[in-house]
């Protein structure tokens, strides 16, 4: 549970914005995952002094997002 799904989820968002023409959801996906990264909320390959799970950071991300 070390895997860093931010990338995976920036996929995503490409997908809803060009494979779906979701442009607004794919801005607030997008939105999240800065703020995240903002607030330190990241797996530990990106901060090794604090960090937090794949699914912790999975799961900020939605609370983001809703």
């Amino acid at each position: 549970n070390i895997a860093n799904p931010l990338a995976t989820i920036l996929s995503a968002a490409m997908l809803l914005d060009l494979g779906l023409g979701m442009k607004q959801e794919s801005e607030e996906v997008i939105k999240a995952v800065d703020q995240s990264l903002q607030e330190g909320f990241v797996t530990v390959d990106l901060n090794a002094e604090k960090n937090y799970s794949t699914t912790e950071v999975g799961d900020k991300i939605v609370e983001l997002i809703g």
